[in-house]
């Protein structure tokens, strides 16, 4: 079995056993009764009901989870089984609300709901470029560090972009005036 249907499996087991334990309310039992339950729960997850385990159903309705996903079901468990809350309250809501933003706007292209793809449409075909680019280097092991993020930006290019923004919005007045 490929490492990639491994981790969604994986995934996808995690997120059942946050419903479990939420659905439950593994706080309310006892710390050993928790661990007991959570372990009953791991196994039952992933044993064969019929050709497939749970996990296998829930991946087959809802393909591989994203990262933020797997978090959230992770800060779940986490809270379920310890009674303290790994994410703040104020964390969590910005990001379900960066979530629920980017889902709103970028779901309906990725879904074909609009006739145009918004990146080609908009004629931003670096953005395109650099993303494809970086995605492909990440998973071909191109750089040293495991970290998506180092093979899209880095502090260099930060500065770069900071600098050409800054120096846009000082020119801009006075070519307003001259024009």
């Amino acid at each position: 079995m490929p490492a990639n249907a491994i981790f969604g499996l994986l995934g996808c087991g995690l997120l059942s056993l946050a419903a479990v334990a939420t659905l439950i309310r593994l706080r309310r039992l006892p710390v050993r009764a928790r661990h007991a339950v959570m372990l009953a729960a791991a196994l039952a997850v992933f044993v064969p009901i019929g050709d497939l385990s749970v996990a296998a159903y829930v991946r087959g309705v809802t393909g591989d989870l994203s990262m933020a996903t797997l978090v959230l079901a992770g800060a779940a468990c986490l809270a379920q089984l310890t009674g303290r809350t790994p994410i703040e309250r104020r964390e969590r809501r910005v990001l379900c609300w960066l979530l629920t933003v980017a889902a709103a706007f970028l779901y309906p292209f990725a879904l074909g709901w609009t006739r145009f793809d918004p990146y080609w449409w908009a004629r931003l075909n670096l953005i395109v470029l650099v993303v494809v680019v970086a995605g492909l280097a990440f998973l071909g092991g191109a750089y040293e560090s495991r970290n998506l993020w180092d093979t899209l930006i880095d502090p260099l290019v930060s500065f770069y972009a900071l600098a050409w923004l800054l120096a846009g919005v000082r020119r801009r007045p006075s070519n307003a005036l001259t024009a």
